[in-house]
């Protein structure tokens, strides 16, 4: 079956139509970005083309309203379904659901779970119904793959009147950490049941995950994407009692320090940029803050590499994705040093020398290391389709 799959955010919109049956097709891959006086720019991938086209486009409700034409004109018009990204979806959504009234009246009861995302997506799924009504319409969300957590994961140590209110830990890019843990099942050729597996997924949002027998055990964001391993913008793990501080010493409200939290912290407070890239090419001309950013950004995401490896009682496989983790050979090899006692063993030559193209997952461990080490390409768009097409048969 043929289905369209979107992914809202606040300043974009990415699309991408799969086969999803015996065999699958990533037919369409597009988004919109770059929202500025009423024009975006459309990036397309068809049939291996890359294609670039500036729009009238100002918005995600006009970009969303050039999409049929688009499928149109590539004959992908004829669809079984569309798939979206939901971010939160709290207690309750634990699995792809048929996005009525009633289940999109449910998440927008939980949207101050995910104030920066849940909107947006929303927004997308009432743009999809409205342009294909005679589809279904269904949600997959970030959260649901971590539903398996332990409550000795889940639970902050808060009073009870605040649990009861709904502060618990949820975790994020679900999809993604699902995805990348059968991916190296599948590279290391044994059932993903066996194995016990770290996935990081690193990019301008990132998280880290442990999966044990293919159940994520337990996953470094929380209530919100904010909590963790250091972010683009995000700044990942704080002590609470900042908030206090900040307002004493400097007469900030909670919303100016939980809004500098978000989008003036993580890489770009550190480095003075929210791009790795960049931030490794300052550090290379001795720029000693671009440096501290990438020191801390590695010793975080290895301490809760070796947190998860402790709670899994070992580790087979640690596997990087996200545009850091696909990308940056140098930010593997320091987030590694220092794991061999884990049985963990980089290969410089291998690390360095990492292609990713069509379904690649090139393993860069050294010979005899106990421990793979894995770099794949996140499919979150697939496993969306993947997951859209099955709640489908499953109706």
């Amino acid at each position: 079956m043929r289905i369209l799959v979107f992914n809202a955010g606040s300043s974009s919109l990415k699309f991408g139509v799969f086969e999803i049956g015996s065999g699958e097709a990533h037919l369409l891959k597009g988004g919109f970005d770059r929202f500025e006086d009423g024009h975006c720019t459309l990036k397309l991938v068809f049939k291996g083309e890359a294609i670039e086209r500036h729009v009238a486009c100002g918005d995600i409700g006009a970009a969303a309203s050039i999409v049929p034409g688009l499928l149109s004109e590539f004959g992908l018009s004829e669809l079984a379904a569309v798939g979206h990204r939901i971010a939160h979806g709290g207690p309750d959504f634990t699995e792809p659901t048929l996005l009525d009234d009633a289940a999109i009246t449910a998440i927008e009861a939980i949207t101050p779970l995910a104030p920066l995302h849940n909107p947006a997506n929303l927004e997308a799924v009432r743009l999809a119904r409205a342009l294909w009504p005679a589809l279904s319409q269904i949600g997959v969300f970030d959260t649901a793959f971590h539903q398996t957590n332990p409550a000795a994961a889940t639970t902050y140590a808060v009073p009870l009147a605040w649990r009861q209110a709904g502060l618990r830990r949820y975790g994020f890019h679900g999809t993604s950490h699902k995805y990348v843990a059968q991916r190296a099942a599948d590279a290391l050729g044994q059932p993903l049941a066996a194995l016990k597996i770290v996935s990081c997924h690193l990019g301008n949002g990132a998280s880290a995950c442990a999966i044990d027998g293919g159940v994520s055990l337990d996953s470094s964001m929380g209530i919100t994407p904010l909590e963790g391993l250091v972010m683009g913008t995000r700044s990942g793990d704080v002590d609470p009692g900042a908030f206090g501080f900040l307002e004493r010493q400097l007469g900030l409200s909670i919303e100016e320090i939980e809004d500098a939290l978000y989008r003036e912290s993580g890489l770009l407070a550190l480095g003075g940029v929210a791009d790795m890239r960049d931030i490794e090419a300052r550090a290379g001309k001795g720029d000693t803050q671009a440096q501290l950013a990438i020191d801390v950004y590695a010793w975080r995401a290895r301490k809760y590499i070796g947190a998860y490896a402790a709670i899994m009682g070992g580790i087979d496989a640690l596997v990087f994705t996200g545009g850091i983790g696909e990308n940056s050979p140098g930010m593997r090899a320091r987030i590694c040093e220092g794991l061999e006692f884990l049985g963990l063993a980089l290969d410089a030559d291998r690390n360095h020398s990492v292609m990713l193209d069509d379904y690649a997952a090139p393993r860069i461990e050294k010979d005899g290391s106990r421990a793979a080490v894995i770099v794949t390409e996140t499919a979150e768009q697939l496993m969306i389709a993947r997951e859209t097409a099955q709640a489908l048969m499953n109706k």
